[in-house]
Protein backbone atom coordinates (compact mmCIF):
# COMPACT_ATOMS: atom_id res chain seq x y z
CA UNK A 1 0.00 0.00 0.00
CA UNK A 2 1.17 3.37 -0.96
CA UNK A 3 1.60 6.39 1.71
CA UNK A 4 0.16 9.74 0.28
CA UNK A 5 1.14 13.60 0.96
CA UNK A 6 -2.41 15.07 1.94
CA UNK A 7 -1.52 18.32 0.05
CA UNK A 8 -4.29 17.29 -2.54
CA UNK A 9 -7.12 16.40 0.40
CA UNK A 10 -10.43 17.94 -0.11
CA UNK A 11 -13.66 18.39 1.96
CA UNK A 12 -17.15 18.89 0.45
CA UNK A 13 -19.87 20.11 2.50
CA UNK A 14 -23.41 21.51 1.77
CA UNK A 15 -27.42 21.21 2.88
CA UNK A 16 -27.95 19.55 -1.03
CA UNK A 17 -27.10 16.44 -2.29
CA UNK A 18 -24.94 17.97 -4.24
CA UNK A 19 -22.36 19.66 -1.83
CA UNK A 20 -19.00 22.29 -2.93
CA UNK A 21 -15.82 21.83 -2.26
CA UNK A 22 -14.54 23.93 0.72
CA UNK A 23 -11.54 25.85 -0.44
CA UNK A 24 -8.56 26.97 1.21
CA UNK A 25 -8.68 24.00 3.62
CA UNK A 26 -5.10 22.88 5.92
CA UNK A 27 -5.89 20.53 8.12
CA UNK A 28 -8.46 17.41 7.94
CA UNK A 29 -8.75 15.33 10.50
CA UNK A 30 -10.93 12.55 11.02
CA UNK A 31 -11.75 10.71 13.76
CA UNK A 32 -13.50 7.31 13.72
CA UNK A 33 -12.99 6.16 17.28
CA UNK A 34 -15.43 4.01 19.24
CA UNK A 35 -16.31 4.42 22.82
CA UNK A 36 -15.74 0.73 24.91
CA UNK A 37 -17.19 -1.46 28.02
CA UNK A 38 -15.27 -3.09 29.98
CA UNK A 39 -16.37 -6.71 29.85
CA UNK A 40 -13.89 -8.34 31.98
CA UNK A 41 -15.20 -10.98 34.12
CA UNK A 42 -14.11 -13.76 36.95
CA UNK A 43 -10.86 -16.00 35.76
CA UNK A 44 -9.96 -13.32 33.13
CA UNK A 45 -6.62 -12.75 33.37
CA UNK A 46 -6.97 -9.52 31.11
CA UNK A 47 -9.03 -6.78 31.10
CA UNK A 48 -11.14 -7.08 28.08
CA UNK A 49 -13.43 -4.40 26.26
CA UNK A 50 -16.06 -4.31 23.70
CA UNK A 51 -16.87 -1.68 21.46
CA UNK A 52 -20.31 0.07 21.75
CA UNK A 53 -20.70 3.56 20.45
CA UNK A 54 -19.12 4.77 17.14
CA UNK A 55 -17.98 8.32 17.64
CA UNK A 56 -17.36 10.08 14.52
CA UNK A 57 -15.94 13.79 13.46
CA UNK A 58 -14.13 15.57 11.10
CA UNK A 59 -12.07 18.87 11.66
CA UNK A 60 -11.07 21.17 9.54
CA UNK A 61 -9.03 24.33 9.83
CA UNK A 62 -7.80 26.78 7.21
CA UNK A 63 -8.21 30.32 6.14
CA UNK A 64 -11.12 32.56 5.90
CA UNK A 65 -12.89 32.93 2.54
CA UNK A 66 -15.90 34.31 0.58
CA UNK A 67 -16.84 30.44 0.11
CA UNK A 68 -17.20 29.86 4.17
CA UNK A 69 -20.43 31.77 4.32
CA UNK A 70 -22.14 28.13 3.17
CA UNK A 71 -20.03 26.36 6.43
CA UNK A 72 -21.03 29.20 8.62
CA UNK A 73 -24.72 29.69 7.45
CA UNK A 74 -25.22 26.04 7.81
CA UNK A 75 -23.52 26.25 11.59
CA UNK A 76 -26.14 28.92 12.18
CA UNK A 77 -28.96 27.43 11.13
CA UNK A 78 -28.18 24.09 12.46
CA UNK A 79 -28.82 22.20 9.48
CA UNK A 80 -28.38 19.21 8.49
CA UNK A 81 -26.01 18.68 5.54
CA UNK A 82 -23.67 16.36 3.03
CA UNK A 83 -20.21 15.82 3.48
CA UNK A 84 -17.37 13.82 1.43
CA UNK A 85 -13.40 14.21 2.40
CA UNK A 86 -11.17 12.75 -0.36
CA UNK A 87 -7.69 12.08 1.15
CA UNK A 88 -6.10 12.30 -1.94
CA UNK A 89 -7.99 14.40 -4.59
CA UNK A 90 -6.31 12.08 -7.11
CA UNK A 91 -7.79 8.99 -6.60
CA UNK A 92 -11.21 10.32 -6.35
CA UNK A 93 -12.78 6.26 -6.01
CA UNK A 94 -11.38 6.85 -2.33
CA UNK A 95 -13.20 9.07 0.07
CA UNK A 96 -15.14 8.75 3.42
CA UNK A 97 -19.03 10.52 3.57
CA UNK A 98 -22.04 11.08 5.12
CA UNK A 99 -24.58 13.47 6.30
CA UNK A 100 -24.19 15.51 9.87
CA UNK A 101 -23.81 19.00 11.43
CA UNK A 102 -21.10 22.07 11.32
CA UNK A 103 -20.10 23.53 13.73
CA UNK A 104 -17.53 26.84 13.62
CA UNK A 105 -15.06 26.97 16.66
CA UNK A 106 -13.39 29.68 15.49
CA UNK A 107 -13.04 32.56 12.62
CA UNK A 108 -9.74 34.25 13.58
CA UNK A 109 -9.21 37.86 12.15
CA UNK A 110 -5.92 39.02 13.46
CA UNK A 111 -4.82 42.29 12.10
CA UNK A 112 -1.27 41.04 10.56
CA UNK A 113 -1.81 37.49 9.79
CA UNK A 114 -4.56 35.35 7.02
CA UNK A 115 -7.98 35.06 8.73
CA UNK A 116 -8.66 31.59 9.63
CA UNK A 117 -11.15 29.24 9.78
CA UNK A 118 -11.39 26.48 12.26
CA UNK A 119 -14.76 24.00 11.64
CA UNK A 120 -15.81 20.39 12.74
CA UNK A 121 -18.95 17.99 11.13
CA UNK A 122 -20.36 15.88 13.55
CA UNK A 123 -21.91 13.18 11.80
CA UNK A 124 -25.44 12.63 12.54
CA UNK A 125 -25.78 8.76 11.38
CA UNK A 126 -23.32 6.80 10.19
CA UNK A 127 -19.64 7.14 8.32
CA UNK A 128 -19.32 5.46 5.11
CA UNK A 129 -16.19 4.77 3.12
CA UNK A 130 -15.77 3.69 -0.41
CA UNK A 131 -11.83 2.35 -1.25
CA UNK A 132 -11.86 1.47 -4.86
Amino acid sequence: MATIVATRAMVYWGSTASPSRVQETRDITVDLGSEFVDDTVHLDSNRTFKPTFANANVGVTGLYDDAAFDVIDDALAQTEGYFYVYPDSANAGSYFYGNGFVSVDQIGLPFDDMAKLDWQIRPSGVVSMINS
